[in-house]
């Protein structure tokens, strides 16, 4: 009967311990200009999930690639981050970016591209990658793919 009872509790441990769902990625918010100049911009967002489990992990940025206009300018980066258990989470994800690379993708059509900006204050930004959850040997990517329109007044 002892056994029994200690096997009992172990499968209830276990099972009350594992993973029920993978954390799931809800969107990405925030996406806002940090700093502006002539030469750079700095972006920063947040990625938005939730852990329904008794379990944590880490999350990994992999490689976020940011497009301004359908140019890629570069890639966005963050610390690895430790989920919380059953909650919804935020992730910071910040990048500066070149606007050199914008500039020369739009040579031909450059005034165009200014004039376009200067009358519609804003920039369309789009992110395109995967954010990467680890709990021990275990991996999951979640693919990226969200673009918004950000207003350059600050």
């Amino acid at each position: 009967m002892k056994k029994l009872l200690l096997l009992s509790t172990i499968f209830a441990v276990i099972i009350g311990c594992s993973i029920s769902k993978k954390p799931e990625f809800k969107y990405i918010t925030n996406i806002d200009v940090k700093n502006i100049s002539m030469r750079n911009i700095t972006i920063k967002a947040d990625a938005v999930f939730n852990n329904p489990n008794n379990l944590n992990g880490k999350l990994s940025v992999d490689d976020i690639h940011v497009f301004v206009d359908n140019i890629d300018v570069g890639t966005i980066s963050s610390q690895e981050f430790d989920i919380p258990l059953r909650k919804e989470f935020t992730i910071p994800l910040e990048g500066t970016f070149s606007l050199s690379k914008i500039y020369e993708e739009n040579k031909n059509n450059l005034l165009s591209s200014v004039i376009k900006m200067v009358q519609t204050d804003s920039l369309l930004i789009q992110y395109k990658g995967s954010i990467r959850y680890h709990f021990g040997n275990f991996s999951y990517p979640y693919k990226i793919d969200k673009e918004q329109k950000i207003s350059l007044n600050q």
